[in-house]
């Protein structure tokens, strides 16, 4: 006999069952228990628990009572148990319901257990079938990583501990440990006016971060030197690009640090000096020893980008805050593609923020606009242009946005016809606008959301600068 059998043994088939009848005539005495038990219809042997449990999930969720009444038109005539119709035996537990109440505890940790050793087999057998099937190497990684992603879900619904200390005493140990540093436990931000945007001197450790900009404005350009800055510092960088190839990276990188242009690195031979040949291939080398992975990707979901990133997070360890940079949020392939904006937007985030709370790893998100913003008279961008609209900022914990006008008014004075038409561009957009870049925020939990900085694009190297010279060190 095996040992999940041996496990097995110890709980009868008469024991898992009645622990079912005990958890759902509960819930005809408390309607809440469906939604607080943490089950879910597969958890249950039994067929009929099983459809019992699903109906009573669909009326919760539309506010309707739960009881035999209820839920007869979703019961099937010819799912009985024994000798009893569905009526019957539906009937018989709600009149339970009250005395079953006092065994619920005992009951949910049969069935979770129970459902927990039968997914945990499933498991095993596919790992066994797998390893005979002749996969390679990296298909073998590939599984893994899935295989890592289900058990750890497993382990977050049934096997769930969570530490829980208390707010003076985790204050405290954050506290110390930002004196240890001299500052906060996060990555460093290499702009000052990002961090006076943000009101925050770091992309701190366990936080979500986004950024919001439009196509072509070079919100890519902005994030290729915040990973500079902080892969100089020493941190753990992973770029996971749906856009930007590992080479397109590297080169708009030298090209912000070293101000050698991308079409002369095109041309090295032609439109470079020997001094700037030895640059890039110096800083090639120095990059290449750098805790600095980056992904171009597909059609990954976001299970397989949390895959990724926890996998980079073990490898990559340092002791210093990582930082997991997605660009962009709209390209993430969907667990429903029926599904709107805003709920695909919210399951990503949601997924990005527990795993930066798990790892204490620092997260930015790009963001692309809707087209419906950079259509209105003034299109400086607001919450209402975020990938999911205004409720996508339930999960960040700071969100910024880079807004480049003369982008904008260029495409007005383009379609402009009447006198009208240009007094409202003059308005809205001004005249000294040329290589202005303007940075704000659309949330900042910590802050003066109202705070606007500029910087200079300096589009020949994709770089951002700041336009006055260094201001004396600020507290945050």
């Amino acid at each position: 006999m095996n040992a999940h059998a041996t496990f097995m043994d110890k709980i009868t088939e008469d024991d898992v069952i009645e622990a079912e009848q005990t958890v759902i005539a509960s819930i005809f005495a408390n309607n809440e228990i469906v939604n607080e038990c943490g089950l879910e219809d597969s958890d249950f042997t039994e067929t009929l628990h099983q459809i019992v449990f699903s109906a009573a999930q669909k009326l919760y969720s539309s506010h309707q009572r739960i009881n035999a009444v209820s839920l007869k038109p979703f019961i099937p005539l010819d799912a009985g148990m024994g000798d009893m119709s569905p009526a019957q035996y539906i009937g018989k537990l709600q009149i339970a319901g009250a005395r079953a109440l006092s065994q619920l505890d005992g009951s949910l940790d049969i069935i979770k257990g129970m459902s927990l050793a039968r997914q945990l087999v499933r498991e095993a057998e596919f790992a066994a079938s797998m390893a005979k099937e002749g996969h390679t190497l990296l298909t073998l990684g590939d599984e893994i990583e899935q295989m890592e992603v289900r058990l750890k879900e497993l382990r977050s619904r049934f096997a769930e501990t969570v530490a829980v200390k208390s707010p003076g005493s985790e204050y405290l140990t954050a506290f110390n440990a930002s004196s240890r540093r001299d500052g906060l436990i996060g990555v460093p931000i290499g702009l000052e006016e990002i961090k006076r945007v943000l009101s925050e001197s770091v992309f701190a450790g366990g936080n979500l971060y986004g950024l919001l900009s439009s196509s072509g404005e070079g919100k890519t350009s902005l994030t290729i030197q915040i990973i500079f800055h902080a892969i100089r510092s020493g941190h753990p960088v992973l770029f996971l690009s749906y856009d930007q190839s590992a080479y397109q990276c590297i080169r708009q990188m030298i090209a912000q640090v070293h101000g050698i242009s991308v079409k002369q690195q095109d041309e090295p031979m032609r439109l470079m000096t020997e001094t700037e040949r030895d640059q890039c291939v110096k800083f090639a080398t120095w990059i290449e020893r750098q805790p600095l992975e980056i992904i171009r990707c597909q059609r990954e979901g976001v299970g397989q980008l949390t895959a990724y990133a926890r996998r980079f997070i073990k490898k990559r360890a340092n002791g210093r805050t990582p930082l997991i940079v997605l660009d962009h949020i709209g390209k993430v392939k969907p667990r429903d593609a029926k599904l709107s904006p805003d709920r695909i937007s919210g399951e990503v985030t949601v997924e990005l923020k527990a795993l930066a709370d798990e790892t204490q790893s620092a997260f930015l998100v790009l963001n692309q606009r809707n087209s419906f913003g950079t259509r209105r008279d003034n299109p400086r961008p607001i919450s209402a242009d975020l990938y999911g609209g205004e409720g996508a900022k339930a999960d960040y914990d700071g969100i910024i946005y880079l807004y480049r006008a003369e982008k904008y008014k260029a495409d007005r004075v383009a379609t402009a016809a009447t006198d009208a038409d240009w007094k409202k561009i003059h308005k809205v957009f001004g005249s000294d606008i040329e290589g202005i870049a303007e940075i704000g925020s659309i949330k900042c939990r910590f802050g003066d959301p109202n705070i606007r900085e500029q910087l200079r694009f300096e589009a020949q190297y994709t770089r951002y600068e700041p336009l006055q010279p260094a201001r004396d060190k600020e507290l945050f």
